[in-house]
Formats: C-alpha cells, sequence, structure tokens
C-alpha cells in the first residue's frame, strides 16, 4: 500500500521480488541496477517498475522520463553481459519484425545454462590479450567451419540434384521425341466434316460398324465383358484409328468399399502408336451411359497427343534452363576458404605464443642450483641454539604437580 503511493522514498528489491506486478510507480524518479541479467526481459521489467502509466511524478516535474544507472566494473565479466543482452535483443527484435535476412544466428558463447566456455573465461580474468585473441580467433575458425560444413552440404544436393535433372531431361525429351511423330502422324491422317468436325472412322476388327451409336454399344459391350484368354496376355488389339493400334486390357486395380481397401480387374481402354506411347481419356474408362459418346473414346485420346507435346516440351525446356544453374552451384567453391586458412594459422601461431610463456613460468618455477645452494646455506647458518631448541615434554595427567612445575 505504501509502496503503491510512493510513500517509501527507497525501495530496493530483486527482479524476482521487484518484477511483474508490483505497482510502485507513482513517485519513481530513478532506477538504479547494480547487476546485470541474463535476459532483456529482466531488464526491461526492471525499468517498467517505474517508466510506466501512472507516474505522476515524472509527468509533472522531469518530463515524463525516469532515469536510469546500470552500474559496472570495469575490466570484468559486466562488458561480456551486456554484449551478450545487446545481441539477445538484437536476435528478439529482428524475430518479432521479421528483419532476418541470414540463414545463422549468433548470440554470444553463454547464456544463463550453458555459460561461457573455458578458454573465454581464463582469456577475459587473465588481462592476457593473447589468450583474449585466441579464444576470438578460435570461435571465428568455428563459425567459418560450421558455415563451410553447410556449404558442401548444399553442394552435394545440388550435385544430386543436377543429376535428377540430367536423367529427367533424357527422359523427358525420349518421350517427347515419340509425342512428336506420333503429333505429326496424327495431323497427316485427321481428317474433319465440312463443319469441322473431327471424323471418327474407327475400324473394330471383325466389326464393320459404321453406325457411331452401334460402335459405342460394342466398345461398352467389350469394355464390360472381355476377358484374357487363359495362359495368354492381359491385353489384346481390337482395332485401328488414324494410324493408332487401339487396345483393351485387363488389370487389377484398388477401390473402398464399406471402409475396406479391396482389390479387382478392371478393364481398360488405350490407343497405342508405334513409338509405345500409350494414351487413354477418363483414365482408361469409356462413357458406358452414353453410346455415342463411348464411340469417341479413341479418337479423344489421340487428340491428346498435341496437349501433351506442348507439356514436355515445357519439361524440356524448364530442365535446360534449370540445369546450367545447378551445374554451377556443384561446382561452387567456399568463397571464405582463403580467410579460413589464414585465421588458422594466425590460430596456430597465438597457441605457439602461449605455450611458449608456459614453458618461460614453468622455468621460473623450478628452483635452479644457485637457488638450493642459497637455501642450503640459510639453513647452515641457522643459530645453534635455534636448531637444538626442543619443546618441554608433556606430563601425563598422574604427575599434575610435576607437569606444572610445581
Amino acid at each position: 500500500m505504501y509502496t503503491s503511493r510512493g510513500e517509501i522514498r527507497l525501495l530496493i528489491g530483486s527482479t524476482e521480488k521487484a518484477g511483474t506486478g508490483l505497482n510502485v510507480q507513482a513517485r519513481v524518479v530513478a532506477m538504479h541496477h547494480f547487476d546485470t541479467p541474463w535476459r532483456p526481459s529482466d531488464l526491461e521489467q526492471r525499468d517498467g517498475r517505474g517508466a510506466r502509466q501512472g507516474n505522476w511524478l515524472a509527468k509533472q516535474h522531469f518530463d515524463n522520463k525516469v532515469m536510469n544507472f546500470i552500474y559496472g566494473v570495469e575490466k570484468s565479466l559486466d562488458a561480456y553481459k551486456f554484449n551478450l543482452l545487446k545481441n539477445k535483443q538484437t536476435f528478439i527484435s529482428q524475430m518479432k519484425n521479421c528483419e532476418l535476412n541470414v540463414r545463422t544466428l549468433d548470440e554470444g558463447a553463454l547464456d544463463e545454462k550453458s555459460g561461457m566456455n573455458f578458454s573465454e573465461y581464463v582469456a577475459i580474468l587473465s588481462g592476457d590479450n593473447t589468450l583474449l585473441e585466441k579464444a576470438k580467433v578460435e570461435k571465428k575458425v568455428a563459425q567459418l567451419e560450421s558455415w563451410k560444413s553447410a556449404h558442401y552440404t548444399e553442394v552435394a544436393r545440388n550435385r544430386y540434384s543436377l543429376e535428377s535433372a540430367e536423367k529427367d531431361l533424357q527422359k523427358t525429351q525420349a518421350t517427347l521425341s515419340g509425342l512428336i511423330n506420333d503429333d505429326e502422324l496424327y495431323k497427316q491422317q485427321l481428317k474433319h466434316t465440312a463443319d469441322g468436325t473431327k471424323l471418327n472412322p474407327v475400324v473394330l476388327t471383325d466389326y464393320k460398324i459404321a453406325d457411331a451409336e452401334e460402335l459405342g454399344k460394342k466398345i461398352i459391350h467389350l469394355y464390360r465383358n472381355w476377358l484374357p484368354k487363359k495362359g495368354g496376355p492381359d491385353e489384346q488389339q481390337i482395332g485401328t484409328l488414324y494410324g493408332f493400334n487401339l487396345y483393351i486390357r485387363q488389370q487389377r486395380e484398388g477401390y473402398e468399399e464399406n471402409g475396406l481397401f479391396q482389390y479387382r480387374n478392371q478393364n481398360i481402354l488405350f490407343a497405342q502408336s508405334a513409338t509405345d506411347i500409350k494414351y487413354m481419356a477418363n483414365s482408361g474408362h469409356p462413357n458406358t451411359d452414353n453410346p455415342k459418346l463411348a464411340a469417341r473414346y479413341f479418337l479423344n485420346a489421340i487428340d491428346k497427343v498435341s496437349s501433351l507435346r506442348d507439356k514436355y516440351e515445357k519439361q524440356a525446356a524448364d530442365h535446360q534452363k534449370e540445369i546450367p544453374t545447378l551445374l554451377e552451384l556443384s561446382q561452387k567453391t567456399f568463397e571464405k576458404e582463403d580467410e579460413l586458412i589464414l585465421l588458422r594459422v594466425e590460430l596456430r601461431r597465438l597457441e605457439g605464443e602461449i605455450a611458449a610463456k608456459i614453458r618461460e613460468t614453468q622455468m621460473k618455477a623450478v628452483p635452479t642450483d644457485d637457488t638450493v645452494k642459497k637455501a642450503d646455506k640459510s639453513a647452515s647458518e641457522t643459530p645453534d641454539n635455534l636448531r637444538q631448541l626442543k619443546p618441554p615434554p608433556i606430563m601425563p595427567p598422574d604427575y599434575p604437580g610435576e607437569a606444572l612445575g610445581m
């Protein structure tokens, strides 16, 4: 109650105790931060205790502003922690504002869980610039090696895509060559009526039928009742149209009934050219409800050759456009390879310099012959009365008088 009215002039609290939900803003004019938190949100919550709606004193007398004092110790880990807060806040702001334009993120080597690595501890606390420089170079080398690994992973992926595109192009071009031949054959033999309607001169094997409706009924009858001969092939030629052979084939297909997936034998119709390309309409099933439409089934199937040709020409063009780009990407080298090599050389130099300093320190710690001689001489010059001095005997408790010198 007193804190909410601002009657307490000096309030000391931790982030947890004086954080979210504490209303003390009425007369706050200054905030003092004596430690550095690990998360930007903690610092934001602290500031929010004073700089918020309801602070009438700051609004009336301090231009609606609350001063914030942040204390840090020079040449300590405070600078490192503030740099970490900066990196974290930058990342958070970029995420919120959709401003991330890179594929890798780096928020420093330490956080509230794992802490910094030992080399950075030693470098900062020892004050040795060589150790600090080594820690920085190690971090940069690790970053570049990570980028290099990602680069060659991408290169391998592009090589796989290149091989796949080249194979697809070969298949597409082979199919396209057949479609071009079939399209030319179809256009050369195609006939029209006076009003531009495409004629349908289907010739069924052993059947001389000129009427369209009767022709359709015959096609429907074959579709519903044809069975392959026992031990024979599953398909049979049943006629010709514009240089294309017409076939019926029985195949096993799945279907769902009463929630169960089952199989059945089903007949399909298709036309095939000399290039072995098969043409179907409506997945091989004629219109069994309308004989006249069923009669034009094979014509409709063959008529798809032009659209299929256009489709495969576009696919071939796309592959031809894609392959050079994939080839270039699959041969791309790591752009920062030279920088990585120089950093590795610099790292070895720093490691050698640090090792030399360690050996020098160890040599200084090992006693020399002169040091040993001086120690022996000092011991020999000790007065006899001090070397021979012995502590007085401690008497057992059975003789208290003698032990006390009585």
